[in-house]
């Protein structure tokens, strides 16, 4: 399996750690690099090229149009996952005007930048749900994904729900009271109705349409 290769640009060195450790125990992503400020940064790049930046956009020492312009000369291909603390329309805007395919509030869970770093890699977009209405229609989901939700039973979106919290299928049968051999059943008829390939992609679908962020009484728990 080819793996994701990604940099990281964050003004802590306490924090680009926490990132580094936590995302390279996941066996789709490679860290490459990581750097305190836009100098670096553009260092680590010319040597390294990778698919995606994670990045802080409120860094110092970061003139971010300017980046963006240099590395997307240096590579074409990458994609940029910006994590924003601002919540302004004008700054939203500004960051999608500069190509930003992904947009993640700091205080999003990690299961949530895991979901986050997939999409934008495999060529989609992902805006935290908090930040959607800030956002043009291109960063909301299309309506036929929309009604993908519909085509699910209330124990399959039960069962979805559960999948995008990160728990196997021991755990959601104990929680769901059913078996295990009837939770995989239930995952199974799902990604064919959500036409995915696997319960990765099933909960990554789930977090861009905004199912787990419902929470547990508003798609249909008891």
């Amino acid at each position: 399996m080819q793996k994701i290769t990604l940099l990281v640009a964050e003004r802590h060195r306490l924090v680009r750690d926490s990132l580094r450790h936590s995302l390279e125990h996941e066996s789709d992503l490679k860290i490459i690099g990581d750097a305190g400020d836009g100098p670096e940064l553009l260092r680590l790049a010319r040597q390294k090229p990778a698919d995606l930046l994670l990045f802080n956009a409120t860094m110092p020492n970061f003139d971010l149009k300017g980046v963006i312009a240099e590395l997307s000369a240096l590579c074409k291909s990458m994609r940029y996952l910006a994590i924003t603390g601002e919540e302004s329309e004008e700054r939203i805007s500004n960051l999608v005007s500069l190509g930003i395919q992904g947009l993640l509030l700091p205080d999003s869970n990690f299961f949530e930048l895991l979901c986050a770093i997939r999409t934008v890699a495999r060529g989609d977009r992902y805006v935290d749900p908090k930040l959607k209405s800030h956002c043009s229609s291109g960063f909301n989901p299309r309506r036929d994904e929309i009604s993908l939700l519909l085509e699910l039973t209330p124990k399959e979106k039960e069962v979805l729900y559960w999948v995008s919290q990160g728990f196997c299928n021991a755990e959601i049968a104990q929680m769901m009271v059913l078996s295990e051999k009837t939770v995989k059943n239930h995952i199974s008829h799902l990604l064919k109705k959500l036409d995915v390939k696997d319960r990765t992609q099933a909960a990554v679908l789930a977090w861009k349409l905004g199912l787990p962020q419902q929470g547990p009484d508003r798609v249909g728990l008891s």
